[in-house]
């Protein structure tokens, strides 16, 4: 009996630290993304007007490893991270999932992380209230691409893409891609269920986010 017992003890243990393993992996996962994403904010920010831009924007999903690679590049998605601003303070950050998107670039370029300003409230807004949405004709956005390179005029749009690639301007298109929130990845980082909205909203917190949102222009 007594034998029984302890292999159950050391049955259960061994899940116990199963589970304790997993859920720090998917937290380190979580923490990489941050962290990535703070090295993406430096790399927009080197380019004035465009951090000008940063600053007023009303949020900002950032994806620091979608693609990579050279020629043209389709993504197949990839994970990032949505802060809002409010009164100058920026959220601690959700993890939303993108869908394909496409980035066409000169032969020989490299293509780098992207970022979208969202620079409306309704364009945060369907970042934020919905579970999954899609950036087409019927979402009512305005989609403007932002070329640092190309020194393009960028006009008034709720959403500004940015992407960092070198040598010639990079076309991302965006039309049709799905964005879904990553609720596992929102869990393991701050410890409980919690939805895209009320992260944004400021209801959790997580000390090891303050890099990424002080990196952000107030």
């Amino acid at each position: 009996m007594k034998i029984k017992a302890v292999i159950a003890a050391a049955v259960l243990g061994g899940v116990t630290m199963c589970g304790s393993a997993f859920a720090s992996t998917n937290t380190s996962n979580a923490q990489q993304i941050v962290n990535d994403a703070v090295q993406t904010v430096h790399e927009m920010r080197r380019d004035a007007h465009f951090s000008n831009l940063l600053k007023r924007a009303k949020g900002v999903y950032i994806l620091p490893t979608l693609v990579k690679g050279a020629l043209i590049v389709g993504g197949q998605g990839g994970q990032g991270v949505l802060l809002a601003r409010e009164n100058g303070t920026w959220s601690d950050p959700a993890f939303l999932s993108i869908g394909s998107i496409s980035i066409g670039v000169q032969a020989g370029a490299k293509a780098g992380p992207v970022a979208m300003l969202l620079m409306t409230n309704k364009a945060l807004n369907d970042f934020t209230q919905a579970n999954n949405f899609s950036i087409n004709g019927n979402a009512g956005l305005t989609v403007i691409t932002y070329s640092a390179h190309g020194q393009a005029p960028v006009g008034k749009g709720d959403i500004i893409i940015w992407s960092n690639a070198s040598g010639a301007y990079a076309g991302v298109n965006v039309n049709g891609t799905d964005i879904t929130s990553n609720s596992n990845e929102d869990q393991s980082y701050y410890g409980r269920k919690v939805s895209t909205s009320q992260i944004v909203q400021g209801k959790v917190n997580n000390p090891q986010a303050d890099a990424l949102r002080s990196a952000l222009p107030t």
